[in-house]
């Protein structure tokens, strides 16, 4: 088994879709319990308008945030990204990846090849480029974490819902072949991929809220890599 120097102090945790709802709570939490966060977008202004709200000139905040402009739909341009973080600060510790998006019809019949190729780019080409570039980075962490929210619908889908709980179904069957990756003989024992799965995030009694989601990245990070890797948690249980 290889072995890897456990990497101290704060993580460097990369949160792709971090203008959303669910990656603003995360950026903040991760934030408020001390962690540097490298927040990737696709719209530098919207980026400025996170940087601005979450720091409020708190100059620690400031250092301890690093945003990004990148579109994860471009292969090369996310592995350009992924080498230049690890350049910048030695590493990286955990990737929670939160990009994310609905679409879909009345019936079966409605579903779209506009529908499919957006749901499949956002939902699953996007996780694909990030892991594969982030990969070997997670691992040489020694307490590498990648987590993505994903839904209900995967398990139980409806037909309107045929390209939407399709692709959720594909990201989570990655993320499970990464998991079997931080698993494998050659990988050191203290990386964890994980799913969690809600169904739906927003306010309401049947709603999982972003902050929800957030508290819920944040514990991963200190939790047992061991009874993690390959979970797949309902969020919505534990509320």
């Amino acid at each position: 088994m290889s072995t890897y120097a456990v990497r101290s102090g704060p993580r460097v945790v990369v949160v792709t879709g971090a203008t959303g709802a669910t990656g603003r709570a995360t950026c903040e939490a991760l934030l408020a319990h001390g962690h540097r966060v490298v927040a990737v977008g696709r719209d530098a202004e919207s980026l400025g308008a996170l940087a601005a709200a979450l720091t409020s000139g708190d100059g620690d905040m400031t250092d301890r945030l690093d945003t990004r402009v990148c579109d994860l739909l471009d292969s090369e341009a996310v592995r350009s990204l992924a080498e230049e973080v690890v350049t910048a600060y030695g590493g990286v510790d955990a990737l929670f990846h939160l990009v994310g998006g609905w679409r879909g019809g009345p019936s079966f019949t409605a579903s779209t090849d506009d529908d499919w190729r957006w749901l499949s780019g956002n939902l699953v080409d996007t996780l694909r480029h990030t892991t594969l570039a982030l990969h070997d980075a997670l691992l040489a962490s020694g307490r590498g974490r990648v987590a993505i929210v994903s839904a209900a619908a995967a398990a139980t889908p409806t037909a309107g819902n045929a390209a939407y709980a399709s692709a959720k179904a594909a990201a989570e069957t990655w993320v499970a072949a990464l998991a079997d990756s931080f698993g494998g003989d050659d990988a050191t024992p203290g990386s964890a991929a994980v799913i969690g799965v809600v169904k739906w995030i927003g306010e309401g009694r049947t709603a999982t809220t972003p902050a929800e989601v957030a508290d819920w990245l944040v514990g991963l990070l200190d939790a047992d890599a061991a009874g993690l890797n390959g979970a797949r948690v309902d969020l919505s249980a534990r509320r």
